[in-house]
């Protein structure tokens, strides 16, 4: 047998292995842009709850922070059990789906909850915010945990194909913040306007319960190969195993190693998400508070991040990742600084702008506050996106099986970061300094990793 021939079978598998992970990364693509839907929604619902906007938006987002690093950290911690990737992962994402058309009688049921807990012990407004708040939390807990799950045994899957490399985990990333972007806009400006909150959730559950669907049979799919492979190998059809592009799966990672990278990923939870809410309260004055606005900063917060991780996502940077961590925070702590210089510009320049187009349409006004936006978030934003991405990297160049849990270990930290910007921020650096010195604390933080 010639060596073309017995190099054919791993050369199948691996294209195979590529068409694959293609698929499944469009599949993350919808898994994000409904995550986020699901944010939109379950914030709206909670407003009616509490009658405030801010209070259903902090719960919202506790829960989804927290239900993530939760689902991130389990997912990475028994990756190890996990025999059948794509199978967890579709079953996953059915049970999401299942979830959210049950939240709409299970928010209703703890409503009446909450009038009965009122009625009995009449609490004081502290007491009963924070009994609304616990509950609300938990009912959110589940699908949210189940969200976090699902990078972690994704890459569970990918560090076991042959089509593997260092950053496809880091494309995987990007795919999701790609939908998400994708579920912010659909959300804020198409699905809820036109179609309402219950029509909008029946949509996001079809388009999860497709996912799943999709998974298992890649699942299936997969199997009946492996099933094919062993026949091969039967009748002494050799498939050598391909050595890794820029994977070393025998590298232990160091104690200092791992503090360093972790410290990262909390550092760039915490700068992404505390930027944002300084950001938000910057642009106030400049485009409003409406929803509108929000989902404009939104927005292109995950466009900046996600181009960012599409770049790191492109090539190997495996063999200079402190390098690249060290110019890429230099250069976020100067973004931040031209974006504080830039504020007191915008006001000014929106104007003129204005003027000189003869803009009189609400669809002109939008376009100059999201160039407006665009002017100080973008480049920060995409500048922030390319750190957790290379902490990715860092942990997917490990053995396979200690890699998963090192990438469910740094999303997780990731996100207690997020929590911990969101919360100084809100409650703590804005309220007792002000936003600039939120954005200049931003700063020397990145300097500080740097």
């Amino acid at each position: 047998m010639s060596t073309l021939e017995r190099a054919r079978p791993q050369s199948v598998l691996t294209a195979h292995s590529l068409k694959i992970a293609s698929l499944i990364g469009l599949c993350f693509v919808f898994s994000g842009a409904t995550g986020l839907i699901y944010e939109v929604l379950w914030a709206r619902m909670l407003g009616l709850v509490f009658g405030a906007t801010t209070l259903a938006v902090s719960t919202v987002l506790a829960a989804f922070m927290g239900g993530l690093a939760l689902g991130s950290a389990l997912a990475g911690k028994l990756s190890s059990w996990i025999q059948r990737p794509f199978r967890t992962y579709g079953l996953i994402e059915i049970g999401i789906a299942i979830y959210a058309i049950l939240v709409p009688f299970l928010f209703s049921w703890v409503d009446n909850l909450y009038a009965l807990v009122w009625q009995q012990f009449h609490p004081g407004f502290f007491v009963f915010s924070l009994c609304r708040f616990a509950f609300s939390c938990l009912l959110l807990l589940a699908p949210t945990t189940l969200m976090g799950a699902t990078l972690p045994v994704l890459a569970a899957a990918l560090v076991r194909s042959p089509a593997y490399k260092s950053n496809s985990v880091t494309r995987l990333y990007a795919h999701n913040l790609a939908g998400a972007i994708l579920g912010t806009l659909a959300a804020g400006f198409v699905l809820l306007p036109s179609f309402g909150v219950r029509a909008t959730i029946y949509l996001a559950a079809f388009i999860n319960i497709v996912i799943g669907a999709v998974a298992i049979l890649v699942d299936r799919r997969r199997a009946t190969n492996a099933v094919a492979r062993e026949q091969a190998l039967e009748f002494n059809i050799e498939t050598p195993a391909k050595p890794r592009d820029g994977v070393h799966s025998a590298k232990p990672a160091t104690l200092e190693s791992i503090r360093f990278w972790m410290f990262c990923a909390f550092a760039s939870g915490f700068v992404t998400i505390s930027t944002q809410v300084a950001w938000t309260r910057l642009l106030a004055m400049i485009i409003g508070s409406s929803t509108y606005a929000f989902s404009i900063v939104v927005a292109l917060s995950l466009i900046g991040l996600s181009a960012g991780a599409y770049l790191i996502g492109r090539k190997d940077y495996s063999r200079k990742l402190r390098e690249m961590i060290f110019k890429l925070e230099l250069l976020t702590a100067f973004s931040l600084f031209l974006s504080l210089l830039m504020v007191g510009q915008i006001p000014g320049l929106l104007v003129k702008v204005g003027l000189i187009l003869n803009v009189s349409s609400w669809g002109g006004l939008l376009s100059l506050q999201i160039a407006s936006a665009a002017i100080l978030i973008l480049l920060p934003a995409f500048l922030m996106g390319t750190v957790m991405p290379l902490v990715l990297v860092w942990a997917s160049d490990h053995h396979p099986a200690y890699s998963i849990r090192l990438i469910g270990r740094a999303y997780a930290v990731n996100t207690i970061g997020a929590i911990a910007g969101a919360l100084l921020a809100g409650f703590v650096i804005i309220p007792k300094a002000n936003t600039r010195f939120t954005i200049l604390f931003v700063a020397s933080l990145c300097i500080f990793v740097a």
